[in-house]
């Protein structure tokens, strides 16, 4: 990993773990930027659980601001050290939503300026592949020289099948000739012994 790129992370998980500090210490202060986001989100989860589960999610606006500073914290370190960062990136992700959604409704342009770059940044940062190609890219390339190998093993079985078939024509055609020669001889022979 470069260390340009070790900074990066450092730098931008530093606000996440902060924040999410602040958000699982005092609760109370940071409650209420989260109760829109609270009071969208837990109705539509609970109409989605089965009625066992969805009576155990919580609706306390302290209990959610703890969550989602333990989540900022666990996704900012797990990013920052590049252990598990593309999860730790997907967690900074979800944990900037509700921010976007209350910063939305406050109206200040500064405030949802700023999360909607965090939110960018989270999405990019999902997709980070610590300089090396992703999946797709790689499998793309392994098909793509398999079907190379698999070309020239054709070629090259091509080229042998034909010196094959040829040194055996030669061989028929030898085989075939040897008869005649025989046949001729034993003719040969035996109007010599006639005379």
């Amino acid at each position: 990993m470069s260390l340009l790129r070790f900074a990066g992370r450092v730098l931008y998980s530093a606000f996440f773990v902060a924040d999410g500090y602040q958000l699982l210490t005092k609760p109370d202060q940071h409650a209420d930027e989260l109760g829109p986001t609270v009071d969208r989100v837990v109705p539509a989860v609970q109409s989605v659980l089965p009625p066992d589960a969805a009576d155990r999610v919580p609706e306390d606006l302290r209990t959610w601001t703890r969550l989602l500073g333990i989540a900022q914290i666990v996704g900012g370190i797990a990013y920052a050290t590049g252990f598990a960062r593309r999860p730790g990136a997907v967690l900074l992700t979800v944990a900037t939503v509700p921010r976007v959604v209350s910063a939305a409704g406050s109206r200040d342009s500064a405030d949802i300026l700023t999360s909607a770059a965090l939110l960018g940044a989270g999405v990019v940062a999902t997709q980070d592949t610590n300089g090396r190609p992703g999946l797709r890219w790689r499998a793309q390339q392994s098909r793509a020289a398999i079907e190379g190998r698999a070309s020239s093993a054709s070629k090259s079985a091509g080229k042998q099948a034909g010196r094959r078939a040829r040194a055996l024509k030669r061989a028929a055609k030898r085989a075939s000739a040897a008869p005649e020669k025989i046949v001729k001889k034993v003719n040969h022979q035996v109007k010599g012994v006639l005379n």
